[in-house]
């Protein structure tokens, strides 16, 4: 095994694993929500509106599936399907309210670091950071400031 198939590997252990996955499965319960169902109103929470097939494609299924969780959350009154504007044959998915603040509070609370991290200096953790800052660059991802009012993607990370 590489080295970078060991740091990924601690890295998956860390956000798949344990504390992570317990929290998902305590929300599902709670809320009486599926796994499949939270992942699809976070995504859908990141954006004013996806299409069907780019969820699809976005999370790796079959269409069929992502019509069965946004039936779903539209039942709930979280979500609901509007043509889109440049095609009134596409349907795009969009949250409602209700979805949204769920959405608020399931970030919330799938937000709160593992207590391990605890383990770690305040320069180590800024030094993470910004090694996983770099990992998410190199991925052609934008990098995220966190500030008082909350998560800001596409910014400069700040010390």
């Amino acid at each position: 095994m590489g080295m970078a198939e060991e740091a990924f590997e601690r890295l998956r252990r860390i956000a798949f694993e344990g504390e992570h996955v317990e929290r998902m499965a305590a929300l599902g319960v709670r809320m009486k929500l599926s796994p499949g169902v939270i992942k699809t109103l976070m995504r859908l929470a990141k954006a004013d509106g996806v299409s069907m097939g780019d969820m699809a494609r976005g999370i790796g299924c079959d269409p069929s599936y992502i019509t069965a969780l946004v039936d779903d959350l539209d039942e709930r009154g979280l979500a609901r399907r509007e043509s889109a504007p440049y095609d009134r044959r596409v349907k795009i998915i969009v949250l409602t309210d209700a979805g949204r603040a769920l959405a608020e509070e399931i970030d919330a609370i799938m937000s709160v670091p593992p207590a391990a991290l605890a383990a770690l200096s305040q320069q180590e953790l800024r030094q993470l950071r910004d090694l996983l800052d770099k990992v998410l660059a190199a991925a052609g991802e934008a990098p995220i400031e966190v500030s008082d009012t909350g998560v800001t993607v596409g910014a400069a990370a700040s010390s």
